[in-house]
């Protein structure tokens, strides 16, 4: 299962979202389609699912979706903000 890495904690932020990385002491600041992203992984969504999902409340194709949250996990996961444990 994909989630936040430990020591990763996100405060709330006025307007936006900020996922603070204890380990290195940086703030890694999400636009609104990361965020949404972000809150379902975070949320345990499984990652299969995070797509479908996002479009269903938006009123979109899926393939509209895919694409953007496969690159934002990807870089996540190689900026090591999400885990695969």
């Amino acid at each position: 299962m994909i989630r936040p890495a430990p020591d990763l904690t996100w405060p709330p932020v006025s307007g936006e979202m900020a996922v603070y990385d204890a380990r290195d002491g940086r703030y890694h600041v999400l636009n609104g389609s990361a965020a949404a992203i972000w809150a379902a992984i975070a949320a345990e969504t499984p990652i299969e699912q995070v797509a479908a999902d996002l479009a269903n409340a938006h009123g979109v194709p899926i393939e509209a979706l895919q694409a953007d949250v496969d690159a934002f996990v990807a870089d996540a996961l190689r900026l090591g903000l999400l885990v695969d444990a």
